[in-house]
């Protein structure tokens, strides 16, 4: 799927596979580390955790997991794990009408900048639409930046502002012991 598209990256040959059970250890690695740029307070680091999530999607809906594969030293071609990509459809429940959902989108960092997450978004945009699904979303922590640019260059567009704010000790908003507001 690759184009290496920029002059100082050469060009990957990839290929592009169903994910299969066998996968998912490798997959549940990336859902780690997905899990720390999403959720950089409270990640969620067990790898048999992700492996059981992987498995029970995969039993829902396999066609939306996705992997791009390259060839690494000393293994046959086609091997190595370089990219990942996990779709669902789901069903509103007010309408039951169905909308995409973009779980995950992961490049290991020695395939970043050759073009493999922009293929990738680029396919959950036709894999949805050959499902007839008119909306898809994507939850991106504020900060992952270089998600947030590849999903705004295919087309995605902010729908909602989650915003936070953490009340730490000395905070002028925390309640005393007596339930008082503490105002300092």
């Amino acid at each position: 799927m690759a184009d290496g598209n920029r002059r100082d990256v050469p060009a990957l040959e990839c290929v592009s596979r169903l994910a299969t059970a066998e996968d998912l250890p490798v997959l549940a690695i990336f859902e780690r580390e997905l899990a720390r740029l999403s959720f950089p307070e409270d990640p969620i680091l067990d790898l048999d955790y992700h492996a059981e999530k992987l498995r029970r999607a995969m039993a829902r809906e396999p066609e939306g997991m996705v992997v791009e594969t390259v060839a690494a030293t000393g293994v046959p071609a086609g091997d190595e794990i370089a990219a990942w990509l996990w779709l669902m459809t789901k069903r509103t429940l007010a309408t039951s009408e169905a909308y995409g959902v973009l779980r995950s989108l992961y490049v290991r960092r020695p395939y970043r900048r050759h073009g493999l997450a922009l293929s990738l978004a680029e396919y959950a945009l036709r894999y949805f639409a050959a499902r007839d699904v008119k909306k898809i979303v994507a939850k991106v922590h504020a900060e992952n930046r270089p998600a947030l640019r590849v999903l705004r260059r295919v087309g995605f567009e902010p729908l909602h502002t989650t915003l936070q704010f953490r009340l730490e000790p000395g905070s002028p908003y925390l309640f005393d012991e007596d339930g008082e507001i503490d105002v300092q």
